[in-house]
């Protein structure tokens, strides 16, 4: 570890290094300014990084031979499909840092759309005075599934239960045990068990007896365009979607189709196809949508950067204690291109 160079391309570097310098004082730290897929960093700084603090890895990231540890600053981790990291790199993502957000995101949505809040603001601005039925729903009692159980899925259970909502999950792995995570308030990690669980081979049974879809899942090879045509027909015409995930997790035409036509009562889209969406494009318009600009859960909370920082501190000091680390990714679920430098290693 006393060989360990640490590359941060992070905001909030000249707040926050000295809580990794008092935890590792003779460690070295670069910083650069936070960089996009196709951007490169220096040469030297990637030959000798050991450490990667940073939203992804740069272009030049086959010069990165020293790498072990790769700290994302989100959730997601599709950015890193197809890259060739050595072997011996471990992945840990943000999964707590923005939970809470886009836990209270979905709340917010579910009450918005259940109780017609766009059509209350309507004939606000209209001057009528409505006292319509749907606008007296409530949620209560109601049945909410949540597609993937990971941190994310795991905070919408919570409210949904302080909320009266029962709760079913569709899952690769269900409620079960997936490692050391981050969680920001530092409460145990048995978060409330679901009511029910579906395995993946049950997503049409899942869906048939909802009120609400809540989309937690990252974006996957298996997931993408998980729920299309077929799916969403299986959803009750009362239902609502809601996406604070990834937008290709559902098939696009599929629900816009859905929509238009229906099928389903309403949805909520945090991601998008397009991003940022044109004017024209289609899901401005459509019936009893609600659309945000991705920020269910966003680098410009007032949380984001001490969380962040936090969490990276936290498993800093793990790896030097030799302790696992928070928020592991498998190599499997990265999907990382065959690694050309495993067969240099054996050579």
């Amino acid at each position: 570890m006393s060989n360990d160079r640490i590359l941060v391309a992070q905001p909030g570097a000249a707040d926050h290094l000295d809580q990794v310098r008092a935890i590792a004082p003779d460690l070295r730290i670069d910083c650069v300014e936070p960089y996009g897929p196709a951007d490169t960093i220096p040469p030297d700084l990637a030959r000798e990084c050991t450490i990667l603090f940073a939203d992804m890895c740069p272009s030049n990231v086959e010069q990165m031979r020293r790498l072990e540890w790769v700290q994302l600053g989100s959730h997601g981790y599709a950015q890193l499909n197809g890259l060739a990291l050595p072997p011996r790199t471990v992945v840990t993502n943000a999964s707590g840092v923005n939970d809470i957000p886009i836990a209270e995101w979905c709340v917010l949505m579910m009450l918005a759309l259940s109780r017609r809040l766009p059509d209350m603001l309507a004939a606000q601005g209209e001057h009528r005075w409505d006292r319509s039925a749907p606008f007296q729903s409530e949620l209560r009692g109601r049945r909410v599934g949540i597609f993937g159980f990971g941190n994310i899925g795991r905070e919408v259970a919570r409210r949904c239960h302080a909320l009266g909502l029962e709760t079913w999950v569709l899952s690769r792995s269900g409620s079960r045990d997936r490692g050391a995570r981050y969680d920001p308030l530092g409460r145990p990690g048995d978060a409330a068990g679901p009511d029910r669980t579906f395995g993946l081979d049950q997503r049409d049974e899942f869906l048939a007896g909802l009120d609400v879809l809540v989309i937690a899942a990252p974006i996957t090879s298996a997931t993408r365009g998980f729920f299309d045509a077929e799916a969403l027909a299986k959803l009750p015409a009362h239902a609502l979607l809601l996406n604070p995930a990834r937008a290709g997790i559902v098939e696009e035409a599929a629900l816009v189709d859905a929509l238009r036509q229906g099928r389903i009562a309403g949805a909520a889209l945090d991601d998008h196809y397009r991003q940022p969406m044109p004017g024209d494009d289609p899901f401005w318009d459509l019936p009893n949508t609600i659309v945000t600009a991705h920020i269910s859960g966003s680098t410009e909370s007032p949380w984001y950067v001490d969380r962040i920082w936090d969490l990276f501190t936290t498993n800093l000091g793990r790896r030097i204690a030799g302790t696992p680390l928070l928020n592991v990714i498998s190599r499997e679920d990265l999907e990382l291109a065959p690694d050309s430098m495993a067969r240099e290693d054996r050579c």
